[in-house]
């Protein structure tokens, strides 16, 4: 016999007979209960049932859509408040996105309903529900206990706590308590971590919501394939760890994680338009294996900073380091040494080769150890200050374009990034060093002194390098080398410094962000300023405030008067 009462809401009664013949034939613990053919029906009616369970609510309907529907069942009270589903197209993400904000506990496609997409969310509302009923019936002292936050508590403290060892398990209560919970939840076969780490840091808690729900959504695999429990590591960071019980095949339990990794990155980046990196711990058995593989696959999201964002990668990306310790020192200090004669060359080419030797020397003793690289480079950078000091230099002009560029090059997400910032920043030092050295006479193509000129003069336009090429008779490709070539600094990178500098102007006069933001070409001003810092190390409040506090000069009152 059914044990839970289901309700339709959808305004197709063939959406709404196709649900219940699904459900019928995938669940026996599910009858449908009730329906309505919009939200204004459902809620007159739900607001006397107190015995459903679980609501299927489409989001687009007349009168009353999905997303209302929840906002107004929020204001009914039900002794057991029941789950909502929500059904969408594939172009709601913006209401999906809602959805989850007010409470939902899942979502289904509407495309792809069949009886094979329909069980894993109805096994998972099912047992969600049987864990409530559970809940209700434990020991008074268990009761108000989360399972689910004490497996995650107790995966986060075995995953960060080295010294943690099955013997001191044993002499405290609540560690061991803990510890049954975890194996009873997830087992100890099979064991992988993989460790999200997003692009940029995430601080709105609807937005976190967001994330955690539909991670959970996609991981919610059969038991007989895997479990997966998901946490919260940071306000950047999502740990999942997996389990397969009945996987014995490495091969079996790689293409599994893969392929539900692979479906979280693919709905982050739809939803909420978020680049992420994934480390995937290889497999092992035993509690008391968490740390190393929570170790391992955190190393190994690292290494976005070398494959970029939007990758899945595994323990063969992890390399050893080119050569020992001692023979890196005898080779990274005389090329310094090399560089900084370089830069007092009034020949920008000097240096220019030279920092392309240092490089290749960071990627050969550094292949997979992203801290080491950013802590030589910060060293270099603060070296480089003896030269301005040597000509009786302030740094203060130059960290006008540049500031903090010590602590700033330890801040850049990606090792493309990192050469193409450093080398803007030398050439910028050498400008300062040899300010008379004559660049006006420098030579531009034909094409790409047109393709620069149409950047600078309309930068706050919807500009792409395809409509560029069309402008100036040239293919995307042979644009984008030669720009670079010439430039020394790609299509990109050269119109979002023209956008920033001419956005430093704006709020330079006080004008509001997001003024700023659409007067240099960004719609959003919240992309805006993740841009304005990436590429200042300030943030765009924090800009403006240096700039108030700088005392006003002639040449100001000459501009603006």
């Amino acid at each position: 016999m059914p044990k839970y009462q289901a309700f339709i809401v959808d305004d197709e009664p063939l959406a709404r007979l196709a649900l219940r013949e699904y459900i019928a034939l995938t669940s026996t613990d599910i009858e449908i209960a009730g329906e309505a053919g919009d939200g204004e029906e459902a809620l007159h009616l739900l607001k006397d049932r107190q015995d459903i369970d679980i609501i299927f609510a489409d989001i687009k309907m007349p009168r009353m859509n999905g997303v209302e529907l929840l906002a107004a069942l929020r204001d009914v009270s039900f002794e057991r408040p029941p789950l909502i589903i929500m059904l969408s197209a594939y172009g709601d993400y913006g209401y999906v996105r809602d959805s989850f904000v007010l409470g939902a506990f899942d979502y289904m496609l509407k495309a792809k309903l069949d009886e094979q997409y329909i069980a894993p969310v109805l096994h998972k509302t099912v047992e969600e529900l049987n864990r409530r009923e559970q809940s209700k019936a434990a020991e008074p002292e268990l009761s108000a206990l989360d399972e689910d936050e004490i497996v995650c508590s107790m995966l986060h403290q075995l995953s960060v706590s080295d010294g943690l060892s099955s013997s001191d398990c044993e002499l405290d209560e609540q560690l061991k308590l803990g510890l049954n919970i975890v194996r009873k939840q997830l087992g100890e076969k099979n064991q992988k971590v993989a460790f999200i780490r997003l692009s940029q840091v995430v601080h709105f808690e609807h937005t976190k919501q967001i994330i955690m729900q539909t991670i959970r959504t996609v991981t919610n695999t059969d038991r007989n394939e895997g479990i997966c429990r998901v946490c919260r590591h940071d306000e950047r960071n999502y740990i999942l760890y997996f389990t397969f019980p009945e996987q014995c095949s490495a091969m079996a339990i790689r293409s599994l994680t893969q392929a539900v990794l692979t479906d979280v990155k693919i709905r982050l980046r739809q939803f909420l338009n978020l680049h992420l990196s994934i480390g995937i711990s290889d497999s092992a058995n035993g509690v008391m294996q968490w740390n190393r593989l929570f170790r391992q696959a955190e190393r190994l999201s690292l290494l976005s900073y070398y494959q970029g964002y939007d990758h899945l990668i595994y323990p063969e990306a992890e390399r050893s380091m080119g050569a020992e310790k001692d023979n890196w020192k005898e080779a990274w200090a005389p090329f310094k040494l090399e560089l900084l004669q370089a830069l007092k060359d009034a020949d920008p080419m000097r240096w220019k080769q030279s920092i392309q030797h240092g490089f290749k020397l960071l990627l050969e003793y550094f292949p997979s150890s992203p801290e080491p690289i950013k802590k030589a480079l910060s060293d270099l950078i603060w070296e480089t200050g003896t030269l301005m000091h040597e000509r009786g230099m302030s740094w203060d002009k130059l960290h006008e374009r540049f500031p903090q560029p010590v602590e700033h090059v330890r801040s850049i997400e990606t090792w493309d990034e990192t050469m193409e910032w450093l080398q803007l920043f030398l050439d910028a030092l050498h400008d300062k060093l040899h300010p008379k050295l004559d660049k006006t006479a420098a030579w531009l193509s034909p094409v790409v002194a047109k393709a620069k000129a149409i950047l600078d003069n309309h930068f706050n336009e919807d500009l792409h390098l395809s409509t560029i090429c069309a402008m100036v008779g040239v293919s995307d490709s042979y644009l984008s080398k030669q720009f670079a070539k010439e430039i020394g600094i790609n299509f990109i990178n050269y119109l979002t410094n023209l956008r920033i500098e001419k956005a430093k102007e704006g709020l330079e006069n006080g004008l509001k962000i997001y003024d700023v933001a659409e007067s240099v070409g960004y719609v959003n001003p919240e992309h805006f300023s993740r841009i304005f810092k990436k590429v200042t190390g300030l943030s765009p409040v924090t800009y403006r405030k240096k700039c108030e506090k700088r005392p006003m000069t002639a040449s100001y009152y000459l501009k603006h008067s």
